[in-house]
């Protein structure tokens, strides 16, 4: 007989139920299969109130299963509620695996985007919608200028930079969208960046450009994006994203880098436009540098940019006319000025530089200007080569023919333009082949 006390005296199935540490049916099938010791007032019905004492239980528990390891198979029907149960246990954890690991998979992500008047609409693979989003711009640019810049540059198009992509920014497994919004009419309200997430929440927004002063002018903080492109530029598996703006409808240029929370993490200022990037390790360091043409607007030709990633700041070498305040020497490792050709010149353009950019297959930097005049250089920046496309010999002829042209084309024709390209090397502008001095 158990010890009468309050400490050791159980009051119902409940209470048993607790102390065992199972359910009350399996109480039921222990007292009617094993015998366990559960007692009721004498004479009382089986469905009477009932009482057990602990140290009976203790006793009993520890006799009934000392070789079961605290498990008792009763018959059939207990050998099939274990399998089902742990069944069901396996099925449980398998689910929480997928849930935690698998719903990645089955995330409707960004995959494509059509251009609905003025909204962006942002669909999957299947191309059901996702969700939109409004501009605000009823001149918003059409859904073809966006699909001939989505996700890859367009050298076939005067803007040719991507104004939309869709990639996984910042490294969490989810495509994010990346939208600049461009009109049809206008340059004024270009100048906003939009990072949004596969649930199309903006996620951050860059505003492209400042308020600046360059050669005794003050340019309003009005700025276009030209385009942008993404790039993990120091190997963290998130992308930066370096953009290009130019004021509207001026110049300077500014060349910015993004971390991947939209955050500046540098700046450059070209007096002139830059037009398209390239991305190449030149100098055997094991990083890629970032290779930039366009035009200045000082020296009215093509310059050539190349900067380390992880050092991008200040502006391009000018004059007091065009030299950009408060923003101090530019970072780069090569700044190169080419001559306006002469083509140019004779069609009436006031300056004119290079529009394409492109690493070659034997390691050479092509750039090619407006008119179609090519300067390859090798990695030191030493031109090597200049070439005329049947476009710009086409120009050439013709403005020959009208008189305002008297060289005609050849190897003195290209060797002049060679003479006149100007490298600076952190303090002046040197016909030899330098790097920028600091």
């Amino acid at each position: 007989m158990g010890e009468l006390s309050k400490d050791n005296l159980l009051r119902s199935w409940k209470e048993i139920s607790a102390y065992l540490r199972c359910d009350v049916r399996t109480c039921h099938r222990w007292e009617g299969n094993h015998g366990m010791p559960v007692h009721r007032a004498e004479g009382a019905e089986s469905k009477s109130p009932v009482f057990a004492y602990k140290n009976e239980l203790d006793v009993w528990f520890r006799e009934t299963f000392k070789s079961s390891n605290g498990h008792i198979e009763t018959n059939g029907k207990r050998r099939l509620w274990l399998k089902w149960a742990v069944g069901g246990a396996a099925v449980l954890v398998l689910a929480g695996l997928y849930f935690q690991f698998g719903m990645r998979r089955v995330r409707r992500q960004p995959a494509d985007f059509t251009i609905d008047g003025s909204w962006l609409v942002i669909t999957d693979k299947d191309h059901r919608e996702l969700w939109r989003r409004g501009t605000g711009l009823e001149d918003l640019k059409p859904e073809a200028f966006y699909r001939a810049f989505f996700q890859v540059v367009n050298k076939g198009e005067g803007n040719m930079l991507p104004e939309l992509i869709i990639k996984d920014i910042n490294g969490d497994d989810d495509s994010e969208v990346l939208f600049a919004p461009r009109r049809e009419r206008d340059q004024t309200g270009e100048g906003r960046l939009i990072c949004y997430d596969r649930r199309g929440e903006e996620l951050w927004s860059f505003p492209a450009g400042r308020e600046i002063r360059c050669g005794g002018k003050t340019f309003s903080p009005d700025y276009r994006i030209a385009g942008f492109l993404c790039r993990d530029l120091d190997g963290d598996g998130r992308l930066e994203t370096i953009v290009e703006s130019f004021h509207a409808p001026d110049w300077p240029c500014q060349l910015a880098v993004l971390d991947s929370t939209g955050a500046l993490i540098g700046e450059f200022w070209n007096s002139g436009y830059f037009r398209e990037f390239a991305f190449h390790d030149i100098n055997g360091d094991g990083r890629e540098e970032i290779i930039v043409c366009g035009v200045n607007n000082e020296y009215r030709g093509g310059c050539l940019a190349v900067f380390d990633t992880r050092r991008i700041s200040g502006s391009s070498p000018q004059s007091a006319d065009y030299a950009c305040g408060g923003v101090g020497p530019g970072s780069m490792l090569y700044y190169v000025i080419t001559p306006r050709s002469e083509v140019s010149a004779a069609f009436g353009h006031w300056v004119a530089g290079f529009r394409n950019l492109e690493i070659t297959g034997n390691n050479w930097i092509r750039a090619t200007t407006e008119d179609g005049l090519r300067a390859e250089f090798d990695f030191g920046l030493r031109c090597l080569q200049v070439s005329a496309s049947n476009g710009y010999k086409s120009s050439h002829q013709d403005y020959v023919a009208a008189g305002k042209i008297a060289s005609p084309l050849g190897e003195e024709y290209y060797e002049k333009y060679r003479q006149e390209i100007r490298y600076w090397n952190g303090s002046a502008m040197v016909p030899e082949p330098s790097m920028v001095r600091r």
